[in-house]
C-alpha cells in the first residue's frame, strides 16, 4: 500500500522547501526510563532532506506512541532476558525467584518472551548482574536480617546526590 503523497513544507533551520516524512536509521528519543530509546527505521517523521531537521508534531507524536510503547516493551523483554541468563549461571531460576518475591515460572515465562516485565523488575536485575555472585549474596543476607538489624550505618551522600549548602557555594 502506497503512503499518500505529502507536500513538502518549508524548513524553518535552513529555509529549503523539503520537509516532509521519512523514515530514518539510528534515530533516539527519550522515552520513559530511557533516555535514548531506539526510533524504529521505519517510522514516519517528518524531517528536512536538506539539513535532517526534524519536526514532530501532534499527529506525529499520536502516531508515534504506540510504536514507541512497542519497541520499549521489546527492550524491556530483550534486557530482561539477557539478565536471567546471566544471573542463571550463578543461581537457579526457582532461587531467584523466591528471593526476589516473583512466583514461581515467572523467570520462565520472561525469558520465554511471553508477558511484559516491569521496568523496575528490569532495574533490578541489571543491578544484580554487575557483580552476580556478590550481588546474590548481598540480597540473600538482606532478606536474612531482622527489621532491627536494617537500615545499615548510614553512608554519607555524595556531592552529586546532596544539596549544596551556603558552605559549599563559597
Amino acid at each position: 500500500m502506497r503512503q499518500p503523497q505529502v507536500a513538502p513544507r518549508r524548513c524553518i533551520r535552513c529555509g529549503a522547501l523539503d520537509v516532509k516524512p521519512r523514515p530514518g536509521k539510528g534515530r533516539t528519543t527519550r522515552y520513559r526510563s530511557m533516555p535514548s530509546m531506539p526510533i524504529p527505521d521505519d517510522v514516519l517523521i517528518p524531517a528536512c532532506g536538506r539539513c535532517e531537521s526534524e519536526y514532530v508534531d501532534e499527529e506525529t507524536s499520536t502516531t508515534l506512541g504506540p510504536q514507541l510503547r512497542e519497541a520499549y516493551l521489546a527492550c524491556l523483554r530483550t534486557r530482561v532476558r539477557t539478565a536471567i541468563d546471566i544471573l542463571s549461571k550463578h543461581i537457579s531460576q526457582r532461587r531467584l525467584e523466591t528471593i526476589m518475591g516473583m512466583s514461581q515460572g515467572y523467570f520462565s515465562r520472561l525469558s520465554a518472551g511471553a508477558g511484559n516485565p516491569s521496568p523496575e523488575l528490569v532495574s533490578h536485575l541489571a543491578l544484580l548482574c554487575n557483580d552476580p555472585p556478590k550481588s546474590l549474596e548481598q540480597l540473600q543476607q538482606f532478606w536474612a536480617l531482622s527489621d532491627e538489624e536494617w537500615p545499615p550505618v548510614a553512608i554519607p551522600a555524595t556531592r552529586s546526590y546532596r544539596r549544596k549548602s551556603k558552605e559549599d557555594s563559597r
